[in-house]
């Protein structure tokens, strides 16, 4: 005999299988970008690093309109928790979009220093110490687009931006990226020549895609 044929599986009384908190067995997918906020200062910048200060850190950022000063991030600057690594979620990207955030959004030299980084820049992604994606940042579409007008009034120039929200067009990743839970990450902005601006920027890098965590 292979052993006792009379043995009966003990219950566990306290049932702890049926109170997880988070099951990895059973989880839920949602289409959940991954998004993180950077100050370009005005003096101008050889590159600007995303994706490492998390929630809850100290940054400087362009706040009510004011010059970039240290703030605490929130989740207006990012949803990242952990700096460089996300440790319970996976995300599966599809495409990328960049926003800009100036100090004056009505100032009309924001089109030109928009440009300035847009023309002068380029984004390299790394998962681990792979180069997975890099693009000039022209070829990045704007989350929020201006909108230029004009008056015969006063012979002025007005100037703001058009919202994308959720259908804001993005750069798209025809074989998406996986970021795998715990799988240290970064995304930097290289900027030739460092160009000056008239103002502070921030720029806020959008992975779009879906995450996927445990229920």
């Amino acid at each position: 005999m292979y052993g006792n044929t009379n043995m009966v599986r003990r219950r566990d009384p306290l049932g702890p299988a049926g109170l997880r908190t988070q099951d990895f067995r059973n989880p839920e997918d949602l289409w959940q970008p991954l998004y993180d906020r950077a100050n370009y200062d005005l003096a101008g910048q050889a590159s600007v690093s995303f994706f490492t200060v998390p929630v809850g850190g100290t940054a400087t950022l362009i706040q009510a309109g004011a010059t970039g000063a240290a703030i605490v991030k929130t989740k207006q600057h990012t949803n990242l928790e952990t700096s460089g690594v996300i440790p319970t979620k996976l995300f599966q990207f599809h495409g990328v979009s960049m926003g800009y955030v100036h100090e004056d959004a009505g100032d009309v030299a924001n089109s030109q220093d928009r440009e300035r980084l847009r023309s002068g820049g380029y984004l390299v992604f790394k998962v681990g110490d792979k180069e997975i994606l890099t693009v000039p940042l022209m070829i990045i579409p704007d989350a929020n687009p201006f909108v230029v007008g004009s008056t015969t009034a006063n012979d002025s120039t007005i100037l703001t931006t058009a919202g994308g929200g959720g259908c804001s067009p993005m750069y798209p990743f025809k074989v998406p990226i996986r970021l795998e839970p715990n799988q240290n990450f970064n995304a930097t902005a290289y900027f030739g020549g460092s160009p000056a601006t008239t103002k502070d920027v921030d720029l806020l890098l959008i992975l779009h895609g879906y995450m996927r965590r445990p229920t």
